[in-house]
């Protein structure tokens, strides 16, 4: 067949084959008042009748709607009416078929950033993908049409004012830029009736439409404006008028280089720049493309427009990333200017410099951006390594790229996740490791394990020069899977397992229990009992859904149920004496884990099994699996899918039909009967309006933090550390005797501690373990949080919630699973000012909710959930139990 197509591209001319070939072409986009049209330009559709045959049809989940058309001669229009939009969460496909068949559809070049419109306060975009995308962007935001008048603009570097109408208050409002897929918003620096803008940091170049913003309200700014300049350190803006709509070209201020050059000079890189405009370049900046982070060099001037600047190797290799060059003007208003090299034919930066850094040959070299600006890439030794095959407890791999290290002798390392300890053992280019000769047992920090497995490239002086995880070949990652297996008992009596699994990444690991000598192992002919229930949470939890729910069980049914915890956790001391409690990973949890017929956790079941659940071990298949849920699902990505699992829960606990048929059965995988409407456990505990006073600040854990100076240098360290040192703050609080209590996640209270938290006596810091989460939240009248799903108990309780998003956009920057206004019911903050005037606002109101609908959040308000999840349970086992 090949050969035919290439016959009739030889025999039929290009020209020709044009007029052949159909094509579907977005031309243009127009929103009306009550609907909007898509405009397609159909090419070669001759005497096709697509009237009779077309078949357009939107699709969101599980509503879709056929949508009106009309074709007049070569073009196609599709109505988009405005009940449409109505019914719309997320992102919507339009697919427009011909008898049946899906078309192929491009994008007109000339329309590209033209494929954004408005429609009932919201903001949308075409994206062209083969098929129509209908995307909701910016969806916590809700957009004016009509234009507020501002009387004058002034500029000034580093400084845009724009004032209103005298008997105008701006001071709660800011300026923004709304570019096509984001906001870039400018803390007001004003006073009255103008708006000053100051920080321009995060501006970057394109097309920005000037609006006013309070909250997550957008309004467009209408200026009597011709032209006007604004020269920022960064950028320069320049704004213009076009019908009702001012906006602004943002460009980077560029100088065009005539000749560049560069040498390694030892430890160093010498850099020359000669250049057209005669500036007065007093130092180059050196950025980190991945990071952000900058480093300043001065430079040694030769004449008026030539300067050359020396680097240390080690910064430009720093975390082998890009990087790119800036240079900045001396004086009271400098610039920094990016250099511009697209006139350069020759860089002379072609050649790759191999250059040994710390005992590994690494490449370097220079080069041209797509920004027209120089850059710079590093590249380290290719080091590939696999495992290829898993044999019971043995693997067998290969190491590659061994030359390009000096003096280096490849390992392999297999160490324990959580106290580092390790074997390390010699490897060559072709390997086979038999772990059953290796002293796992020896490396273990605790009974149930994680033991991960690396390649590393070790110097003769034994320092470790590159640590790498170590891919299996053929993984096939679940939850509950494994490659390959091993037993042994230790000198005690006491049974060690050990698993090969994999990571999400596909990662070799090695996951390991022990089953000590005085519990039973059951035997092949076990049966599980299914009026034997075992409860949990995470290990070291007694406070969520899992415990509230083991209470309901023991108080108000005949099951036999059980809880586990571990011994060392704060919240064991507190429930010891229940003898119904166990101590996680004792003889008797192991006892109830291999009888227990119905497993119910908050988190995966491996915080509620003491040894591996998967298939095969202990009759796990034979269990009912229960997802009691820690939280209202909805904000953010979970990972608990059912691919990930070769045996996923049997039923799904949820609280509305919303989170069910939108994010678990469509989001998750899910199908219906598996998913329960019954409300979470722990809420049948909460009161409703109790009379209190007190203000809870409890945010969530940010995961891009995993370092100690990464925490110390966040954004998140220090907006919060800013919020309980505010003096505003402060003086409010003790102004109407109220105090805040500042409660961190629980992978941040090592950084906050009474020392830090001294700035009043009406700011304490809550230490973890003093107070259940519950009881925090019912003796507090207003919760300050950011993303937690904390906050839907609080709404529960009629109390009003604040929202800190000062990072909204990072935070899902994976995605979300609803539209943001559907479950962060309460007022937003997005500056500390503004989170002090709703606090302000809150305290005027003496802490009194609007009560807003919560139908949508939550089927069911009262305190019958637990009941509602039991029986449910029920009827699961005895549906399963039928199936058989």
């Amino acid at each position: 067949m090949s050969t035919i197509k290439n016959t009739l591209k030889t025999i039929i001319p290009k020209s020709m084959r044009e007029l052949l070939i159909r094509k579907v072409t977005l031309q243009d986009i127009t929103a009306h008042e009550n609907f909007v049209i898509i405009n397609l330009m159909l090419k070669n559709f001759y005497n096709f009748n697509l009237n009779d045959k077309l078949n357009i049809v939107l699709s969101n989940g599980e509503y879709t709607e056929s949508l009106d058309y009309s074709i007049e001669k070569n073009r196609l229009s599709i109505q988009l009416h405005n009940n449409v939009f109505k019914n719309l969460t997320g992102n919507s496909t339009i697919a427009v078929s011909v008898n049946g068949k899906n078309m192929i559809i491009d994008a007109d070049e000339n329309i590209l950033n033209e494929t954004s419109f408005f429609k009932l306060g919201k903001y949308y975009n075409i994206l062209v993908n083969g098929t129509l995308i209908l995307e909701h962007l910016l969806a916590e935001y809700t957009f004016k049409q009509s234009a507020v008048q501002a009387e004058k603009m002034n500029t000034s570097y580093e400084k845009l004012s724009v004032t209103f109408d005298s008997y105008r208050n701006m001071e709660r409002y800011n300026l923004a830029l709304l570019y096509p897929n984001k906001i870039v918003e400018f803390q007001n620096q004003g006073e009255l009736s103008v708006i000053t803008a100051e920080d321009f940091n995060n501006v970057t170049m394109g097309r920005g439409v000037l609006y006013l913003v309070q909250g997550f309200e957008m309004t467009p700014v209408n200026i009597n404006i011709s032209e006007q300049n604004l020269t920022t350190k960064d950028h320069n803006l320049q704004f213009l008028r076009e019908g009702n709509e001012v906006f602004t070209i943002i460009d980077n201020h560029e100088m065009e280089m005539t000749q560049v050059s560069c040498n390694i000079d030892g430890d160093n890189i010498l850099m020359s720049f000669s250049y057209i405009d005669n500036k007065d370049i007093s130092q180059m900046i050196v950025a980190d493309t991945i990071s952000g982070e900058e480093a300043a060099f001065d430079v040694q001037r030769i004449s008026a427009n030539e300067i050359t600047v020396r680097v240390p190797v080690s910064t430009m290799v720093k975390d082998f990333t890009r990087k790119r060059f800036k240079f900045v003007t001396g004086g009271a208003e400098p610039l920094v200017i990016q250099p511009d090299v697209s006139e350069l034919d020759e860089l002379g930066f072609g050649e790759r410099h191999v250059l040994d850094f710390e005992h590994e040959n690494i490449k370097l070299w220079f080069y041209k951006r797509k920004d027209k600006a120089l850059g710079f890439k590093v590249s380290r030794p290719r080091f590939k390594r696999q495992v290829t095959e898993i044999d019971q407890f043995n693997f067998d791999g290969f190491i590659r790229g061994m030359e390009n290290f000096i003096d280096c002798q490849p390992y392999l390392i297999i160490e324990d996740r959580y106290s580092k300890e390790n074997i390390i053992v010699e490897a060559e280019e072709e390997f086979n490791i038999n772990l059953a000769e290796l002293n796992l047992k020896e490396i273990k920090s605790k009974d149930k394990t994680i033991l991960d497995v690396f390649v590393a490239m070790v110097h003769s002086d034994g320092d470790i020069i590159r640590k790498e995880k170590i891919k299996y070949q053929f993984s096939d990652y679940k939850k509950d899977n494994y490659y390959g297996s091993r037993t042994e008992t230790d000198s005690e009596g006491n049974t060690h397992y050990y698993l090969i699994t994999t990571t999400p990444f596909d990662n070799l690991k090695i996951e390991t229990f022990s089953i000590p000598k005085e519990a039973s192992i059951p035997g092949d002919e076990h049966k599980k009992d299914y009026n034997t229930w075992l409860v949990g949470e995470r290990y070291d939890t007694a406070q969520d859904n899992g415990y509230a729910f083991y209470k309901y069980l023991r108080e108000h049914t005949s099951v036999n149920a059980y809880y586990t915890i571990e011994s060392s956790a704060p919240d064991y001391e507190k429930i010891k004496s229940d003898t119904h409690v166990l101590p996680f990973g004792s003889k008797e949890h192991f006892d109830i884990a291999f009888k227990a017929g119905v497993l119910l956790g908050t988190h995966d079941l491996e915080n509620l099994l003491p040894y591996k659940p998967a298939r095969g071990f202990f009759s796990f298949e034979d269990t009912v699996k229960v997802f009691l849920q820690h939280g209202v699902l909805g904000r953010k990505r979970v990972e608990y899918h059912k691919k990930y699992y070769d045996l996923p829960f049997d039923l799904f606990i949820v609280s509305s039909e919303p989170e069910k048929y939108d994010v678990v059965m469509k989001k998750l995988g899910y199908d219906e009967e598996d998913v329960a409407i019954t409300g979470l456990a722990r809420f049948d505990s909460l009161p409703r309006g109790n009379k209190t006073k007190d203000i809870l600040l409890m945010p969530t854990w940010r995961d891009w933090i995993n370092t100690d100076d990464a925490f110390l240098t966040s954004q998140y360290f220090h907006n919060y550390n800013g919020l309980i040192h505010n003096e505003i703050l402060i003086k409010l609080l003790e102004d109407n005797d109220v105090q805040l209590n500042f409660y961190p996640h629980y992978r941040a209270q090592m950084y906050f501690n009474d020392e830090i938290l001294n700035p009043s006596n009406n700011i304490n810091f809550i230490r973890l373990g003093t107070k259940t989460v519950q009881e925090l939240l019912i003796e507090h009248s207003l919760l300050i949080t950011d993303y937690s799903s904390v906050s839907f108990d609080f709404t529960l309780m009629n109390k009003p919630v604040i929202y800190y998003h000062f990072d909204v956009r990072k935070f899902f920057r994976q995605g979300k699973l609803r539209p943001l206004f559907h479950t962060f019911i309460g007022e937003i903050a997005r500056t500390e000012d503004d989170l002090i005037d709703l606090i302000e606002h809150q305290i005027n109101l003496n802490f009194k909710s609007e009560q807003p609908d919560i139908t949508g959040i939550f089927k069911y308000q009262d305190h019958h959930n637990s009941e509602r999840i039991y029986n449910s349970v029920v009827e699961k086992i005895q549906m399963l139990a039928d199936d058989e």
